[in-house]
């Protein structure tokens, strides 16, 4: 303390104090003999430290530079330019241990809420409203997240894999394939649910290629294994806009003609599903009314009101276009 205190120019009591504080706020432990040291971080110990003062800003994390969520951004920005709230954006590259790591520092720069959209592994405790020394921490929603406490707007992905997969069976198909990301994420599982139950109405076979992630790469690979496979579909619903680009580039590198070969139907509806020839179906999900949605809500929260209902459930559409045959 001594030596700090010369460093810095000021009396070692003001140090003292200092440390005190922090060790109170949970930041540092001190021990008689040998020393202060900074205890592992956690939300908890960094909004106990920060100032709650309001700094007009929020942080919207997502799970990839995915144009997906492009719309539900813009939403986001709408509402937050009514009162001109500062948005940051943090991309958690789908992985659960940068998200955790990112909320911290959030947390420590005091922003006043946080909108997670499709970023697993965000801690749970920073969805509580107070932290055991009493100091608020900022809340949080949740987007697109099914398997998520608290506040939360999550598409129907059951609703999405029925519509899709029975809109193709009505067109004659019964060997329907799914080519989808990793069944384990929970709003992914969602969509697979749909695809099994319509399937089910006609005790239909499912055939599924489940690969990594959302990329056209990723589309590209699950559709050559569904066309290298013995019993190839004839129809396929991928569960993703960027999977859906990849299953038409593998179709037409095999010279496969969309629709009269193959039937093709989408998840989420970009542009470029219309520039396409053919223009594809897909189904489409209230994107920017999400965003706008989640922000009027954390906007809710950050002023000390619990809106209800805290779970909210935003029904997705088919968009009939000419990939999935003639209506």
């Amino acid at each position: 303390m001594r030596a700090l205190a010369d460093q810095l120019g000021t009396h070692v009591n003001t140090v003292r104090a200092a440390y005190a504080q922090l060790q109170v706020d949970g930041l540092v432990q001190t021990r008689h003999g040998v020393g202060t040291v900074v205890v592992p971080a956690s939300a908890d110990r960094l909004a106990a430290g920060s100032p709650r003062l309001g700094s007009n800003t929020v942080a919207v994390l997502i799970a990839g530079l995915d144009p997906f969520y492009l719309s539900l951004l813009r939403g986001v920005e709408d509402v937050a330019a009514e009162r001109g709230t500062l948005v940051l954006l943090a991309d958690t590259r789908d992985s659960s241990t940068l998200a955790t790591a990112i909320i911290r520092r959030l947390v420590a720069r005091g922003v006043d809420g946080i909108i997670a959209v499709s970023a697993g592994g965000v801690e749970d405790e920073t969805t509580r409203s107070k932290s055991r020394h009493g100091r608020s921490r900022p809340p949080i929603v949740h987007v697109d997240q099914p398997d998520r406490k608290g506040y939360s707007l999550v598409f129907n992905g059951d609703q999405a894999g029925y519509l899709a997969t029975r809109h193709l069976m009505e067109h004659g198909h019964q060997a329907i394939g799914l080519v989808t990301a990793p069944l384990s994420w929970p709003n992914v599982s969602q969509i697979h649910g749909g695809y099994m139950r319509a399937l089910a109405e006609i005790d239909g076979k499912p055939i599924v290629s489940e690969v990594e992630a959302f990329t056209v790469e990723d589309g590209r690979r699950g559709m050559a294994r569904l066309l290298d496979a013995p019993a190839q579909p004839s129809a396929v619903f991928a569960a993703g806009e960027a999977l859906t680009l990849g299953v038409v580039q593998e179709a037409r590198a095999r010279g496969l003609n969309i629709p009269r070969d193959l039937a093709v139907i989408g998840y989420t509806d970009p542009p470029a599903a219309t520039l396409l020839e053919p223009p594809l179906t897909m189904v489409s999900v209230p994107a920017r009314q999400a965003g706008e949605q989640a922000m009027r809500t954390l906007q809710a929260l950050i002023a000390g009101t619990r809106p209800r209902p805290q779970r909210v459930v935003l029904d997705t559409g088919l968009i009939l276009r000419a990939s999935c045959g003639s209506h």
